[in-house]
């Protein structure tokens, strides 16, 4: 029953996130949702982000972290749940760990390397840059490694309070 609820809860968060940041990429501009992602060479090319695109990224991203954040915790509280309400630190942790990787795997492989490193279609430019700018895929691993640490930090410590509530 672990096993499967961990499988089927990370497949859907997997992609339902990516699903949903490929939708705000496609719906809006690369300055809204792209700017501050990219490299400093794309960024070096044009002017700063707008106050009127810093709060459309507000507005399109509030929405996305109580998603990334509460659908986890949401997760592990109904396997809890499903445990006679308890649930081991190892198992919270394992939930935990499971979601952020297949929404990690699926914004890095799907959408950072094959959308826009790969093929990289119009809606990922932002003007005044080139296809060629966006086609070294490696600063998208280097700064999902960054993020990795943080995630796994965060993981911790809320398989901890989940576990201990």
């Amino acid at each position: 029953m672990i096993s499967t609820h961990i499988l089927t809860h990370s497949l859907f968060y997997g992609v339902a996130a990516t699903a949903y940041l490929l939708v705000m990429m496609v719906s809006t501009s690369p300055r809204v949702w792209g700017y501050t992602d990219y490299p400093e060479a794309v960024r070096s090319k044009v002017p700063p982000q707008t106050p009127a695109e810093k709060k459309l990224a507000l507005i399109v991203g509030v929405p996305w972290l109580i998603f990334a954040f509460g659908f986890p915790v949401y997760s592990t509280l109904l396997l809890k749940s499903r445990l006679a309400g308890e649930i081991p630190f190892w198992v919270a942790f394992l939930n935990l760990v499971a979601l952020f990787s297949a929404a990690t795997l699926g914004d890095l492989v799907i959408l950072d390397w094959l959308v826009v490193s790969r093929i990289t279609p119009g809606f990922v430019i932002i003007p005044g840059t080139s296809k060629e700018d966006y086609k070294d895929s490696s600063e998208h691993f280097r700064a999902h490694a960054r993020a990795a640490l943080a995630i796994l930090l965060l993981t911790v410590i809320l398989a901890a309070a989940l576990s201990y509530l």
